[in-house]
């Protein structure tokens, strides 16, 4: 591990395991990254799918752990918020109201306050699609509101500008 950050955030995913820290802890920590550190998810999804306590997906399914629901899934993503890596080393976070989702394309994991499960590969990557496509569609709106703000500033400053009397 060559960054500081790495070993805090692995620790701080054990630490909400644990119940030390709450999962908006932990999302600060993801989120206090710069976007050009994509690097440093990825390695630590490495550590995480390195750790032993980590299942499998479809293991963890036919081990009889309770797995999840297509309903739950479904509201776990329409609840959730996103959060992308960019080049050369993109990554993306999906945080629902119970889990965390990190992946880079290729790997991925499903982090909970009960435990670690790995991704498959297919999952992994449209998962860090459906991230990418979150931040994008919210930068969007948001460019598209700030030119609203604008136009009613704009708006609002000419129409006062005219009711300004001229002195002669």
């Amino acid at each position: 591990m060559s960054d500081q950050n790495e070993p805090s955030l692995i620790s701080a995913v054990q630490a909400w395991q644990a119940t030390q820290l709450t999962q908006e802890e932990v999302v600060t920590r993801f989120t206090s990254l710069p976007r050009d550190e994509g690097h440093v998810v990825r390695q630590a999804i490495t550590d995480l799918l390195a750790l032993p306590e980590v299942t499998a997906t479809a293991a963890a399914a036919s081990a009889g752990s309770a797995a999840p629901t297509t309903d739950a899934w479904r509201a776990e993503l329409m609840a959730g918020r996103a959060r992308a890596w960019n080049s050369p080393d993109p990554a993306g976070l999906l945080v629902g109201p119970t889990v965390l989702i990190l992946t880079d394309g290729q790997r991925g994991v499903v982090i909970s306050a009960a435990g670690t499960r790995a991704l498959s590969g297919s999952v992994s990557a449209s998962l860090l699609l459906l991230c990418q496509t979150i931040v994008m569609a919210q930068n969007a709106l948001n460019e598209r509101e700030m030119g609203t703000l604008r136009q009613q500033r704009i708006e609002s400053a000419s129409t006062s500008m005219s009711e300004i009397d001229i002195i002669s």
